[in-house]
């Protein structure tokens, strides 16, 4: 099988909404399938079509096997996150308005001291391979570049959130990543917690 991926395109909404959403599960419904007439899947391609959000297409890369799109990755610096968060909530409030962005925004309150990523890491926000493609090496190869826009943008360090039941937890580990905190979320709607992983890379040399 020939894998090839490529930056994402607006064209990819349908199924970087649907990769979003399985790597997401219950949490994307719960935070922004919230108003009546906005499903989440909604919401979350108007993100995916705006610019500067942290769920904009300009931030992910598609996955192709064979020439059919499989996969996603959603990744940026963890220095942006804080711009990228504040963006997302402008661009909520022009599809849902202020008060139902003033409710989601007091749902956020809940994660508490959740930390997503710190400055000095590259925080690989979603990644998802459909159903029928995974245990084909797409989710390692969609890693891969991710530790790639790392050493590009500077950083010695990955990160990620992992729900704590999540099958993808052992390619993690088999990857280097390393559990260095956990939680667990105060929502009866969501019946987990996450792990925060961190891998440490090691930095590639060149022979003169």
């Amino acid at each position: 099988m020939n894998i090839c991926i490529r930056p994402s395109q607006p064209a990819d909404s349908a199924l970087a909404v649907k990769l979003i959403h399985l790597s997401m599960g219950s949490e994307m419904d719960w935070l922004f399938g919230q108003e009546a007439g906005y499903p989440a899947e909604a919401v979350m391609a108007a993100l995916y079509a705006r610019r500067g959000n942290r769920f904009s297409w300009d931030l992910c890369w598609v996955a192709e096997a064979d020439g059919q799109a499989v996969g996603l990755l959603l990744a940026f610096a963890g220095r942006r996150l804080p711009v990228l968060e504040a963006v997302t909530g402008l661009h909520l409030l022009g599809i849902f308005g202020l008060r139902a962005t003033l409710r989601l925004l007091r749902k956020q309150r809940l994660y508490g001291d959740l930390v997503e990523a710190r400055p000095d890491e590259f925080y690989v926000s979603n990644v998802g391979v459909l159903p029928e493609f995974q245990g084909r090496g797409i989710g390692g190869a969609l890693l891969d570049l991710a530790e790639e826009q790392a050493r590009a943008a500077g950083l010695g360090k990955c990160s990620l959130l992992v729900v704590q039941d999540n099958p993808a937890l052992r390619l993690y580990r088999r990857r280097g990543y390393e559990i260095v905190t956990s939680y667990s979320f105060p929502v009866p709607e969501i019946d987990h917690g996450f792990y925060r992983m961190v891998k440490q890379l090691q930095q590639l040399t060149t022979n003169d």
